[in-house]
């Protein structure tokens, strides 16, 4: 019996070797990750060149592959993570169908999480404009409170306010990390993954500990995000953003996608834009998001009033984050006509997230 028969039969690791020998690289190796594959057989007769790249087969020859399984296990448990592979009792079965599926998952914190519904994923610009944040604030918030966990990416922008939000709601949040788990990237949301894991979230990454984030692993990542939740909600993304890759590749895969328009010069809406032209649903309010996923708000009264508003409504709030203006400043700022921008005004004024001083100023109100 040769060696690779023996370590497939034994094949407590078989995917995990598949990973390894796959090498978690920049680029995606698809023929090891197709939803069918059965690693075994490939353990026990590896293919050759051109089925796989002369390096994965080379590996998958290596007689030392499988304690190199058995140590990433050993290292994974030093730094307090679970090792999933589609064997797994949780593994998050929405993985299992999807194309160039992952062969073993990381992850630290609660795994109920990961099979948590109701959930949609935010994503979204490392740079958001004041109009992106605010409304990743309302957005986020509205999806939070109704008892929604929020997939993301840790990253800056978009990404961090959604996590941030359920986070203060004490919701469950994912993090998709495009680097091992030790490796908190960017190294700023550190504090904000430990808050995570304190409201039954969860860290996820398809790299094993010891491995950082390169620029090819972000789609890695991203095609996780894309396929672990229902519905992916894009919030701002210019034409050339990772968001919205991960928003076609959610759409190829049946994956709901949902975009804010913004203002029409805006480069970081254009990607929106371009999602709602190829069928993207336009994201129009948290109560109209909340309707269109089939869930009812689980508060009432002022603070959930809070956190619905038209686009209308949030481009008045973006131009009085700033401090208070005058209402005829503020009605040019925001790009209304004087009727929409009447009754966008009232309405915030009536739900108590903006105040009249003196002189013809509004000034925003934080809700309680």
């Amino acid at each position: 019996m040769s060696a690779a028969t023996s370590r497939a039969q034994r094949g407590v690791d078989a995917y995990l070797m598949l990973a390894l020998a796959e090498g978690f690289g920049e680029g995606l190796v698809e023929a090891l990750l197709a939803p069918d594959l059965d690693p075994r057989p490939w353990l026990e007769a590896p293919p050759q060149p051109p089925e796989v790249p002369p390096r994965v087969a080379a590996r998958l020859r290596d007689p030392g592959l499988e304690s190199a399984a058995a140590a990433v296990r050993r290292n994974a448990a030093l730094h307090g993570l679970h090792v999933l592979t589609p064997d797994h009792a949780d593994w998050p079965p929405q993985f299992s169908a999807m194309p160039l599926r992952p062969l073993v998952l990381f992850a630290r914190g609660d795994l109920a999480a990961l099979q948590r519904r109701p959930a949609a994923a935010m994503i979204g610009s490392r740079t958001p404009t004041p109009y992106g944040s605010e409304a990743a604030q309302q957005f986020a918030g509205a999806l939070a409170h109704a008892g929604i966990c929020l997939w993301s990416g840790l990253a800056r922008g978009i990404d961090g306010i959604a996590h941030e939000r359920c986070t203060a709601a004490g919701v469950p949040t994912v993090a998709v990390l495009a680097g091992g788990l030790d490796r908190i990237y960017p190294p700023e949301h550190h504090a904000l993954a430990e808050r995570m894991l304190t409201t039954g979230g969860c860290l996820l990454s398809e790299l094993p500990p010891g491995r950082t984030a390169r620029r090819g692993h972000f789609p890695r990542r991203n095609r996780l995000i894309a396929t672990g939740t229902p519905s992916v909600i894009v919030i701002e993304a210019s034409l050339s953003s990772g968001a919205l890759h991960t928003a076609r590749f959610a759409a190829e895969c049946s994956t709901t996608v949902f975009a804010l328009p913004g203002p029409w010069a805006s480069e970081r809406s254009q990607g929106c834009h371009r999602l709602i032209q190829e069928g993207a649903s336009l994201l129009e309010s948290p109560e109209t998001l909340l309707r269109d996923l089939g869930v009812q708000a689980q508060q009432t009264g002022p603070q959930a009033l809070a956190l619905t508003g038209s686009a209308d409504e949030l481009a008045i709030l973006q131009h009085l984050q700033q401090g208070p203006r005058p209402s005829d400043l503020l009605q040019r700022e925001s790009g209304l006509d004087r009727a929409t921008f009447l009754r966008a005004l009232f309405a915030l004024h009536g739900r108590g997230l903006l105040q009249r001083l003196a002189g013809d100023l509004w000034s925003r109100l934080t809700p309680g």
